[in-house]
């Protein structure tokens, strides 16, 4: 019988057993109620999916359900491009736009999503933005973690300029001011980023915070996110990355 129910809902076999096993008899409610619930909770089942099964079981375009969906269809979407938030209004407005629908009082369906853990909404340059709550926890643990890595240290100025030129001379380089900026941050700190286009002088400068740290007999090991980039960065460095 719940084959027969599931399938007249454009539901293949394979999707029909795993809505069973996971919901058993009570799936003619839950559909009946809330298809969109089938996003959250069956493996293999998303946004469009649901919103397909809802279209064909009778769920006004407008419904609640379907827009708070969407909502979250809109964030996870806009994650692709590298986006751990959305602006409220654009996220508002994005989401209008998928669901081809008007989004009336978005505020109430937000905080719904606010009390039922779906979402979080914080403050950024006083614009209100939307994170979906697991990457709001995600980039909330990063943050932790690099501040936990960002450890200061202190460094004599007279006995780092000394350094500096002895490194100079040795590697016959000339660092201008900011790259012995960062030198010295990286000496003074635990976790430092550097940036800059081709051609900045950043190769010049990591070569140089490494001799520094050799000179203090320090153990150095090199990473990078790709084999490509740290065949790189070991021709660039002389270390293994």
């Amino acid at each position: 019988r719940a084959m027969i129910f599931l399938g007249k809902l454009g539901i293949g076999m394979n999707l029909s057993v795993k809505i069973y096993k996971k919901y058993g008899d009570s799936l003619y409610d839950i559909i009946e109620e809330n298809p969109y619930r089938l996003a959250d909770d069956i493996e293999g089942v998303g946004f469009k999916i649901a919103d397909e099964i809802a279209r064909n079981s009778g769920v006004q375009s407008n419904s609640p359900y379907r827009i708070k969906s969407g909502i979250l269809y809109t964030l996870m979407q806009s994650v692709i491009n590298g986006h751990t938030y959305l602006p409220k209004n654009e996220l508002v407005e994005r989401s209008a736009n998928i669901l081809n629908t008007v989004i009336d009082e978005p505020d109430e369906l937000l905080m719904d999503m606010i009390i039922n853990r779906k979402i979080i909404i914080r403050k950024v340059n006083d614009i209100d933005v939307v994170y979906p709550v697991n990457l709001y926890n995600t980039e909330l643990s990063v943050a932790r973690k690099l501040l936990e890595l960002n450890k200061e240290y202190s460094v004599d100025d007279r006995n780092f300029e000394i350094e500096i030129s002895a490194i100079q001379r040795r590697e016959h380089i000339e660092l201008d001011s900011l790259q012995k900026d960062a030198v010295k941050a990286a000496a003074t700190n635990g976790f430092l980023v550097v940036t800059g286009g081709p051609g900045t002088g950043k190769t010049t400068t990591i070569n140089c915070m490494i001799k520094y740290f050799e000179d203090l007999n320090m153990e150095i090991r090199l990473a990078a996110p790709t084999g490509r980039a740290a065949k790189r960065m070991t021709e660039a460095t002389g270390y293994e990355a």
